[in-house]
C-alpha cells in the first residue's frame, strides 16, 4: 500500500483511539469486598472444523433419501489471542463466521461432526467446559420491552450470582453500567416495535452488559454492530477494544466495518468458505496482500476490499472456480508465510509453558432452583404487569366472548322437539371451548418474547428451559382463574 495511504490510516486511527470516557472498573465488588481482576489470560483454536451430513432427496423419494452429502462448514481453523486483545473476523455471508463462535461457545448441537482442540492459558478444555469459560454475545437482543436497564441488569445478576448480597449486586450492576456508559439510561424501559424505549446502540451494550456480570475474560460476539448506524457501529467497536484493553479477550464477528476501525482491532482474521484466509495484526494484513500481489487502491476500504477478494462467487461455475482458486492460493501462500508460523510458535509456546495458569471460569455462584424460579417468576410479572393495554384485554377477552354468546343464548327454547336439547348443548361446548381458546391467545401474544430469552439464557447456563415455563405457568394461573371467574359470573344466570 502507499505511502498516502499509510499516512490516513494513522490519522485517521488517532482520531477513533478510545477516548477516556469510560471509567476502568478495577475491582468487583463482592460482599461488600474488593476482587482483583484474575491474570491474563490467551485463547488457542487449534485445527476447529465441523461438517454437516444431509440427505440427498425427501423422505418419500428413498433412492435419493438414502443418499447423503457432506458439507464442510470450517477446515481446520486455527489461531491464537493473548489478553487485551480484541479480534475481528470479516467475510461474507456463508463463511463461518457465526459457526466459528457456536463452536467456541459450546452452542453446536449433535446434528454435525465438530473435531479440533480450544485451550486457555495452555490448557485443554472439554466440550462441557466451553460454555463456561466464553461469555456470547448473540446477534439479534432478546430483552423484556417493560424492564428497564437496571432492573434487567439486576434480574440477570440474580440469576447468576448466589452469595452475593441486594448490596453488593447493586454495587456490581452499578460498576458495569459505568463500565459500558449505560448510567444515564439506568431507569429507561428497553421499549420495542410498540412503544419506543432505548436507542439500537444502547440495546447492544445492555446484551453486553449481561455477559459481563459474570466476569468473563473472553467475550465472543456475533455481528454487535449488525442493524445500527454507522456512527454507533463505530462507537460499539471502540466500546469493545476499550473492554478488552481491561485484561481481557474480545472476539467480534464483524460485517462492512468502516475504514476508521482498521487501527482498532488488534488482530483480523479473513474467512472464506470455512477456511482462515488471514489471521494477524492489520498492518501485516495489509503487507500480506501486498505480496501476493493485492495491493489496496489508494483512497479505499481495505476490509471491503480484502473481503471481496477472498471471497467465493458462485453466480456461475466459471465464477466459482476462478475465485475458489484464488482464495485457496491466498490461503495456502498464508499457512505459508511467517505471520502463520510466529502464531503457532505462540501457540506451541502457551502449551509448553511449565507455570500455566488456571483457567478462568465464569462465576458459578448459581442460586438454587427455587431461588431461580423466584426471580423468574417476579421478573415476568414485573414485566408483563406494565403491559397495560395487555392486561385489560387478557381479563375483557372471555367477558367479550360470554356477551357474544350470552346474546344469541338469551331465550332458549325449552321446547325439546324444537331443539332445546341441541342449543344447551352448543352452550356448553362454547362454555368448555372459551378458556383453553383465550388461553391460546395469549400464549401467542405472550410466550414467544420470553421463550426466546429463556433460549438464550439457559444456554448461558443462568437456568433450565423447564423453570422459565413454569414461572409462566405461575403467572398466567391467577389470569386464567380469573377470566373463568368473570366468564361464568353471568353466563350462568
Amino acid at each position: 500500500m502507499n505511502r498516502l495511504y499509510s499516512v490516513q490510516l494513522d490519522q485517521v486511527s488517532q482520531e477513533t483511539e478510545p477516548k477516556e470516557s469510560f471509567k476502568f472498573v478495577s475491582e468487583v465488588m463482592k460482599d461488600g469486598e474488593e476482587e482483583r481482576l484474575e491474570p491474563c489470560c490467551c485463547l488457542s483454536v487449534s485445527k476447529m472444523s465441523y461438517s454437516v451430513s444431509e440427505r440427498v432427496g425427501p423422505w418419500w423419494d428413498l433412492p435419493s433419501h438414502r443418499k447423503r452429502w457432506t458439507r464442510q462448514i470450517l477446515n481446520d481453523v486455527s489461531f491464537h489471542v493473548d489478553s487485551g486483545q480484541i479480534m475481528g473476523i470479516l467475510g461474507n455471508s456463508g463463511s463461518g463466521k457465526t459457526t466459528l463462535l457456536d463452536a467456541i461457545s459450546g452452542r453446536i448441537g449433535n446434528s454435525g461432526t465438530l473435531s479440533g482442540e480450544v485451550f486457555v492459558n495452555g490448557r485443554k478444555l472439554a466440550r462441557e467446559q466451553y460454555q463456561d469459560c466464553f461469555s456470547y454475545v448473540l446477534q439479534s437482543d432478546n430483552l423484556l420491552s417493560y424492564l428497564t436497564v437496571e432492573e434487567t441488569l439486576t434480574y440477570t445478576a440474580q440469576l447468576a450470582l448466589k452469595k452475593h448480597s441486594a448490596k453488593a449486586i447493586h454495587k456490581k450492576v452499578s460498576a458495569v453500567m459505568a463500565e459500558l456508559s449505560l448510567s444515564h439510561v439506568a431507569h429507561s424501559v428497553i421499549g420495542g416495535r410498540i412503544f419506543p424505549g432505548i436507542s439500537g446502540g444502547e440495546r447492544r451494550r445492555v446484551s453486553i452488559a449481561s455477559q459481563l456480570l459474570q466476569d468473563p475474560r473472553v467475550i465472543l460476539l456475533d455481528e454487535p454492530t449488525t442493524g445500527l448506524d454507522s456512527m454507533t457501529a463505530n462507537q460499539i467497536v471502540v466500546l469493545l477494544a476499550e473492554l478488552a484493553r481491561r485484561n481481557r479477550i474480545v472476539i467480534v464477528t464483524i460485517h462492512q466495518p468502516r475504514s476508521e476501525l482498521f487501527r482498532v482491532f488488534s488482530r483480523i482474521a479473513v474467512m472464506s468458505r470455512g477456511e482462515l484466509v488471514f489471521c494477524g495484526q492489520p498492518e501485516e494484513m495489509v503487507d500480506f496482500f501486498s505480496q501476493c500481489g493485492y495491493e489496496c487502491p489508494e483512497y479505499c476500504n481495505p476490509f471491503d476490499i480484502y473481503v471481496d477478494l477472498t471471497s467465493v462467487d458462485t453466480r456461475s461455475s466459471e465464477r466459482e472456480a476462478a475465485t475458489f482458486s484464488r482464495m485457496h492460493e491466498i490461503t495456502c501462500s498464508y499457512q505459508m508465510s511467517a505471520i502463520f508460523q510466529s502464531m503457532v510458535g505462540k501457540m506451541t509456546q502457551s502449551l509448553q509453558r511449565q507455570d500455566k495458569a488456571a483457567i478462568p471460569f465464569k462465576s458459578k455462584e448459581s442460586p438454587s432452583g427455587a431461588a431461580k424460579l423466584g426471580v423468574l417468576l417476579r421478573r415476568t410479572m414485573r414485566n408483563l404487569s406494565r403491559d397495560r393495554m395487555g392486561v385489560i384485554m387478557r381479563l375483557s377477552q372471555n367477558l367479550i366472548y360470554g356477551l357474544f354468546v350470552a346474546f344469541f343464548v338469551m331465550h332458549l327454547d325449552m321446547d325439546v322437539a324444537k331443539g332445546a336439547v341441541q342449543d344447551r348443548i352448543g352452550i356448553i361446548y362454547q362454555s368448555v371451548g372459551a378458556s383453553p381458546y383465550t388461553g391460546m391467545l395469549n400464549a401467542v401474544a405472550l410466550f414467544p418474547a420470553l421463550r426466546a430469552i429463556g433460549d438464550q439464557e439457559s444456554q448461558d447456563g443462568l437456568y433450565s428451559k423447564w423453570q422459565m415455563f413454569l414461572a409462566y405457568i405461575f403467572h398466567i394461573l391467577p389470569f386464567s382463574i380469573l377470566s373463568i371467574f368473570i366468564f361464568t359470573s353471568f353466563l350462568y344466570w
